[in-house]
């Protein structure tokens, strides 16, 4: 658009100077042209802009590294030739923290509506948040632009993969299916204790009948388990868009790698019906949900790429021991990016930790420490080799 705006305004220099200089009729029809054309430009542009509607869509969610675009749909009340319309989107990762921009230049064409289709980067995980920065039309020409009015703001979700990975409990946690306390709200899994007495229905299996208090009452009746309310099992992910020691940043990849381990990690603990929690930092403290349920393992999901991220990794590590005291759980699992064996150390102290470590580079699949278990996973073997993650 600039060159031709350059253009244009050298022409109409030339033709105004040769007017003045020579008193040429001809350069004076020059000059009247190029006004007339200025002219019809700028109506041709104003009536776009006033005429045009623009919308946009983008799909809730995806995969890291999946395709995803941003569908725009332009039309007009008007078949008067279109110009190009300009368009810049900032779209913000809220747990980096980072604002990409893209921006286009469409070539609508003739025609009352158009469609477009604009590749956005999904190659870091995190929510992101899509808004229109600028969005204005020209003339055919492209010397005249003008501002089309649109307030669109979107967002969408980059989930890390899920890797079919077992997770074998070698240190295995003081208790998978009960607990010292109980939640009075729900039902859950817990045989131990009993939640509630109900009447038996078909699909109930046999062994969940109270046989004693059936015969008392003359009619099948079932008992329901209890939910236990303290969990023994703690994955704690300890990411930062940057190494506690300093150095060049983390990449998007070994980010999004530790958070597919994290979750995978997560979901097959589900698997084994071993409830457990997923703790993060955010801020200057600990966040953590509960994952006993499908549900509740995406809600921890959600929360997990929400969340804005440390500006570097080790900080949780600080907070530690005044979460540990504050909750119950005897059994961790770090999740992180890099090892800070001092704190590890410390760690290993209080609870069965098993430190799982993920870096370009790598560690050896498996080592093992003198007061803790250290899995190192490289980058490049995560979805190819790595089917067992033993803690």
């Amino acid at each position: 658009m600039r060159s031709h705006r350059v253009a244009y305004a050298l022409a109409s220099v030339v033709a105004i100077v040769a007017f003045v200089g020579t008193n040429d009729p001809r350069a004076l029809g020059v000059v009247a042209f190029l006004a007339l054309v200025l002219a019809v430009c700028v109506v041709l542009c104003v009536v776009q802009a006033r005429t045009t509607t623009v919308g946009f869509h983008v799909a809730k969610a995806c995969r890291v590294g999946q395709q995803l675009t941003l569908e725009l749909e332009a039309s007009r009340r008007t078949w008067l030739p279109a110009g190009r319309i300009d368009l810049t989107v900032a779209c913000r990762n809220v747990m980096l923290d980072e604002t990409r921009c893209l921006s286009v230049v469409l070539e609508p064409g003739w025609g009352r509506s158009w469609r477009f289709e604009l590749p956005l980067d999904t190659s870091a995980c995190g929510a992101v948040e899509v808004s229109v920065e600028r969005l204005g039309a020209s003339d055919p020409l492209c010397l005249i632009r003008r501002r089309i009015g649109c307030s669109y703001g979107g967002s969408y979700t980059v989930y890390p993969r899920l890797i079919d990975l077992a997770v074998p409990l070698e240190r295995a946690p003081r208790a998978r299916f009960s607990g010292s306390s109980y939640d009075r709200t729900r039902k859950g899994q817990d045989m131990s204790e009993t939640f509630d007495i109900r009447e038996y229905r078909m699909a109930d299996p046999l062994h969940s009948i109270h046989w004693k208090l059936s015969s008392k009452m003359g009619e099948l009746v079932v008992r329901e388990a209890s939910h236990p309310s303290n969990y023994d099992i703690l994955v704690l992910v300890d990411l930062g868009r940057a190494p506690a020691g300093g150095g060049d940043p983390f990449a998007a990849e070994e980010i999004a790698a530790a958070l597919s381990l994290t979750a995978s990690i997560s979901y097959d603990l589900l698997r084994q019906d071993l409830c457990h929690k997923v703790a993060s930092m955010t801020g200057d403290r600990l966040v953590d949900t509960m994952v006993d349920a499908p549900a509740s393992f995406d809600a921890m999901l959600d929360a997990l790429v929400s969340m804005p991220m440390s500006a570097t990794s080790g900080a949780c590590l600080h907070l530690f021991d005044q979460y540990r005291r504050d909750h119950d759980f005897t059994k961790t699992v770090l999740v992180t990016g890099s090892v800070d064996e001092a704190a590890c150390a410390r760690m290993a102290h209080v609870t069965d930790l098993s430190v799982v470590c993920v870096g370009c580079e790598g560690l050896a699949v498996a080592e093992s420490a003198a007061s803790y278990a250290l899995v190192g996973v490289p980058i490049e073997t995560i979805e190819d080799r790595v089917r067992s993650v033993a803690i």
